[in-house]
């Protein structure tokens, strides 16, 4: 799936440019860690280009996975449904038997968190807690993320490597005396991840404030957005 996604169609469902940008790794752009890399796509290289479908069409035969049926899992709203319908068509393309289910936006999200629902893909969006690498690929991928049974199994690829939770592990620690040094070993692992690609990133959403020339000391924050509390109008 990695190689078969139009990102830039994706986005375009989403509201266009404006609104997203394609990736492909799971550390966000202009976040701490994220070095810009894409393996994924027509030209490797540090952007996403174009899907490479042949190659895509190429691991599935490999795979002897061709003519399975695959559900994609969404939540019941129209971004989410066109995007689910537009990776039915990816999968379909590819030669599986793939359909999409719309559950409610209330439950979509503990849904396909638990394995006991059996979920083979699913559509869902991650906004950080804090500003660190660690909250995304730490929260998302690490081993404890992981609780089979559970509603509240975070880890929704279900995939646990064992030398890259150490490696999370340390650069945790590592941050409390030597961030830069840390950052670094974070981009290597967001690499390390998407070599194994248990998720395939799709865009990232973008923060667009609209207001008045009333407004002064407009002031953004990775972390908090706009700190309106520190603007002032006229």
């Amino acid at each position: 799936m990695n190689y078969a996604i139009d990102r830039d169609a994706l986005v375009g469902l989403y509201g266009g440019p404006v609104l997203a940008q394609p990736v492909c790794q799971i550390l966000p752009p202009d976040f701490p860690g994220h070095v810009d890399s894409c393996l994924y796509t027509l030209d490797p290289g540090t952007e996403w280009s174009a899907p490479d479908m042949d190659k895509a069409k190429a691991l599935v035969e490999e795979s002897g996975t061709k003519g399975e049926k695959v559900a994609v899992i969404v939540e019941d709203n129209a971004v989410a449904r066109s995007i689910g319908t537009y990776l039915q068509s990816v999968l379909s393309e590819l030669g599986y038997d793939a359909t999409v289910k719309a559950i409610s936006p209330n439950i979509q999200f503990t849904y396909i968190q638990n394995t006991d629902n059996k979920v083979q893909i699913s559509v869902s969006q991650w906004f950080m807690d804090y500003p660190a690498a660690s909250n995304f690929l730490n929260v998302l991928l690490g081993c404890g993320s992981f609780t089979p049974g559970s509603d509240a199994s975070i880890n929704i690829a279900g995939y646990c490597n064992k030398e890259l939770d150490d490696r999370m592990k340390a650069a945790i620690a590592q941050g409390v005396t030597d961030q830069a040094g840390a950052d670094e070993e974070w981009a290597k692992i967001d690499a390390a991840f998407m070599e194994q690609a248990p998720v395939a990133p799709l865009f990232t959403p973008k923060n667009v404030d609209l207001f008045s020339t009333r407004v002064g000391n407009y002031i953004f924050s990775n972390q908090f957005r706009w700190v309106i509390s520190q603007s002032w109008v006229k």
